[in-house]
């Protein structure tokens, strides 16, 4: 929707200080000391009408009709004629009105059809009107596309977010529900606790993470959940480091930004291996930037950089497109593998 910026929201009212505002600036402009600044005045409320028609018919019949259709010899003509009608109305103003009432024995009479008046009239009085509403039609056009503009692509990217969004919690769930299924399969009792976490982190997914930001803390507390959660399934051995430092009270952030780094870590680093493995995640907050380092154990030994994040997984290539939509040019990404280790590490600039 188009926004307009009226006096007090009111399109009449803003209208009428215009005018006046028009009416005493161009009493200032033409006035002399040797006839007094009310004659002038009174002179410029003659010419007040053919200025208002001028601007009205202008803007709202030449402007839209034929400027910008970019039919500019037809608007040029029709102009032409606009400012002759208006400056024949001043003049039949002036001469029938303006004069006989208020300077009846001071004046004679002249013709309507004194073309070096009415030209006058034209250049000086009437066309400054024409080129000030032009100008502002034109200004007005373009900040109305601009906004639509801006409108479609916040729309877009709105869309294309929700779209990201939603598609972490069928990934999510469809991961745990693996979880869930190999320990039924084994009978194991941590099956109920499973339910429980589970549990948790739908009503995180389902209500908390609609808004457009939580606070840092209820993310945190959902990563929490997920690694009790990885750790109740993994009967090999598994050491898990969660460390969180720094203010991170009051701090907010888009949710369910941070989880797919942590299940990436689980789900490639620990869930493949055999032996003693580990998983190290730090958060910390430090001068108005956020830092996560999720590292995870791996037994390939041969030295070779980590694929990029458009590379891997849905849930990588997610969250790389939702931190280029939400941070853009706030945030860095670095995957680095080395032998027996493989690093994310995020740094998003917050917001005070």
């Amino acid at each position: 929707m188009m926004k307009h910026y009226y006096i007090a929201n009111n399109r009449l009212l803003t209208h009428i200080l215009f005018w006046i505002c028009y009416l005493f600036m161009n009493t200032g402009v033409h006035a002399e000391a040797e006839r007094g600044t009310l004659f002038y005045f009174l002179e410029e409320l003659g010419g007040l009408p053919a200025a208002i028609l001028v601007a009205y018919v202008n803007m709202y019949v030449l402007f839209p009709r034929f400027f910008l259709r970019k039919k500019y010899a037809a608007y040029a003509v029709l102009a032409i004629l606009l400012l002759f009608t208006g400056s024949l109305i001043n003049r039949l103003i002036q001469e029938k009105v303006f004069e006989p009432v208020f300077y009846p024995d001071s004046t004679y009479r002249e013709s309507v059809f004194v073309w070096y008046m009415i030209f006058k009239g034209m250049l000086w009085f009437l066309s400054p009107v024409l080129l000030f509403t032009l100008v502002v039609k034109i200004f007005s056009q373009w900040f109305t596309q601009e906004q639509r503009h801006q409108e479609t692509v916040r729309e877009k990217l709105e869309a294309e977010l929700n779209f990201l969004k939603a598609q972490v919690h069928p990934h999510f769930l469809f991961n745990t529900l693996n979880n869930l299924y190999a320990l039924t399969l084994q009978s194991s009792p941590s099956a109920s606790r499973v339910v429980l976490k589970l549990s948790e982190l739908m009503s995180y997914m389902l209500y908390d993470s609609r808004a457009d930001s939580i606070s840092l803390d209820k993310e945190i507390t959902h990563i929490r959940n997920y690694v009790e959660l990885e750790k109740l399934r993994y009967s090999q051995p598994l050491e898990v480091s969660f460390n969180v430092s720094g203010d991170v009270s009051g701090r907010r952030i888009a949710p369910l930004l941070l989880i797919p780094f942590v299940e990436n870590a689980f789900k490639h680093g620990v869930s493949n291996e055999t032996n003693a493995v580990w998983v190290t995640i730090d958060v910390k907050v430090k001068d108005g930037m956020l830092s996560v380092k999720v590292e995870n154990s791996h037994t390939d030994s041969i030295l070779q950089p980590a694929a990029p994040a458009e590379k891997n997984g849905i849930g990588l290539q997610n969250v790389v497109r939702r931190l280029h939509l939400l941070y853009p040019g706030t945030h860095t990404l670095e995957l680095k593998k080395e032998p027996g280790r493989y690093t994310v590490d995020l740094k998003i600039k917050m917001e005070e």
